[in-house]
């Protein structure tokens, strides 16, 4: 029954483009949609890459038996809907659809009632979607859950931020989105430069930069910032089934984030912790959730609890630890969408690293400024088992393409850099030709 099932069901992979002006030059890779292409084509189930361009690495992975171009979703919801139900009928047997980014998987959400007819779709309802996208919402769902959360205000404009900031005396603070992916359109860059959010020191700072931000996006929230490294930074990735409870789950601590404040996970490590795995199994109860998620905490010293940073409504770019540690979430999650038992999986091993080296690799050279780390730490950091993010010797050609544009890049500053020694730059210009060929 595994085999059968296997062979009449297609995985779909959707993922969205940010930045409606990329070209060949500024190509990008999607870590989420290749970790899903690989997870599910390594088991020869057919893989379907939906994408508005082909200018994403992941697209050309060995296991993506195919690439569908479909219309931006932010140019027009309806025309991608009636693709994906055109694109249905082309392709016999079942059929799963899933979310590679979080605007794909609030699209779903929105629009599950019309593709549910031809798709099973590994995402939210869109009644849970609804709670948990907006961090106001997802804070009011933690509350009733009896999961605790960090010191939060919801300004609704300067004046009342005004009144409020006479209260705060906790700085600093952070200014963050109330919808994540926001920040993360290229039509926002300007407003965070890459990062999660915005440090504020002190009430003038405050006010300064809600400012600057209000006028791009007042939908916004104020939050203490809770002290502590990294490791302090759990997160809980999983797979619910119909019944809102977790079929299969691990936990992970982050080791390092890029921009090192408030930035994307760049190497993580396998660990269990109950408390964690309490507040996400309660959060998830409380939310009815379905589908694969990741939930951050991180833990406070000052009150001796974990607190909840975020609820991440698909898979996250770590998914691919909870493969190597045991747990492989997208592979689980489909064998349940077609209808195949399975016993929960709810143990793993510890110390699995995973690791994006070169964004890593970025974020180790800053710490090491900083007197944070040394680069004997960081390789003891990434010893043992290591999951990469990219690298993977079955499939090489996205990570030969993604670490190719990065030579290229790289040669491109150094070339110009007069410190840098002739000999160094002349291999880098050796380097960078190859890569171009490469390329």
């Amino acid at each position: 029954m595994y085999r059968a099932n296997m062979e009449k069901a297609t995985a779909f992979v959707i993922s969205h483009e940010p930045d409606p002006s990329r070209t060949e030059k500024d190509k990008t890779i999607s870590i989420i949609a290749l970790t899903l292409t690989r997870a599910l084509g390594r088991e020869n189930i057919d893989v379907i890459r939906v994408h508005p361009n082909t200018l994403d690495d992941s697209l050309y992975s060995r296991y993506c038996k195919a690439i569908e171009i479909c219309p931006d979703l932010y140019e027009s919801e309806y025309a991608l809907t009636a693709f994906l139900i055109e694109l249905s009928n082309r392709y016999p047997g079942r059929k799963v659809l899933i979310p590679a980014s979080d605007d794909c998987s609030v699209f779903l959400a929105k629009h599950a009632d019309s593709l549910s007819e031809t798709f099973t779709l590994l995402n939210p309802s869109a009644r849970t979607m609804e709670r948990v996208k907006n961090k106001r919402l997802q804070y009011e769902l933690a509350e009733a859950a009896g999961v605790p959360i960090p010191e939060t205000v919801f300004p609704t404009d300067c004046d009342e931020l005004k009144k409020t900031a006479e209260k705060l005396d906790g700085f600093p603070y952070i200014i963050k989105p109330l919808e994540a992916q926001k920040w993360r359109l290229k039509r926002f860059a300007h407003v965070a430069n890459g990062k999660k959010a915005i440090t504020v020191n002190n009430k003038e700072e405050l006010l300064r930069e809600y400012r600057r931000i209000a006028e791009h996006d007042e939908d916004v929230m104020i939050q203490e910032v809770i002290s502590g490294d990294d490791e302090h930074l759990l997160t809980f990735l999983g797979y619910c089934s119909d019944e809102h409870k977790p079929l299969a789950y691990c936990v992970r601590s982050k080791l390092r984030q890029n921009p090192i404040d408030f930035g994307y996970c760049t190497a993580t490590v396998s660990c269990h912790n109950d408390e964690v795995e309490q507040y996400a199994r309660q959060l998830l109860e409380k939310s009815a959730y379905t589908g694969i998620v990741g939930i951050e905490f991180k833990f406070d010293i000052k009150s001796k609890q974990y607190k909840l940073i975020e609820i991440n409504t698909r898979p996250v770019n770590t998914t691919g630890l909870s493969i190597g540690c045991g747990v492989n979430l997208p592979l689980i999650a489909y064998l349940d969408a077609i209808g195949e038992d399975q016993e929960p999986v709810t143990d793993w091993q510890d110390g699995i690293v995973w690791i994006w080296l070169s964004a890593d690799i970025s974020a180790a050279h800053q710490l090491q400024k900083l007197g944070k780390l040394s680069y004997r730490q960081w390789f003891r950091s990434i010893s043992g088992r290591r999951i990469y993010a990219i690298l993977a010797t079955d499939d090489l050609r996205p990570c030969i393409q993604f670490y190719a544009r990065c030579v290229m890049h790289l040669g491109a500053k150094i070339m110009t850099d007069s410190r840098i020694p002739v000999f160094i730059r002349g291999t880098l210009r050796g380097l960078e030709r190859m890569a171009t060929r490469i390329w």
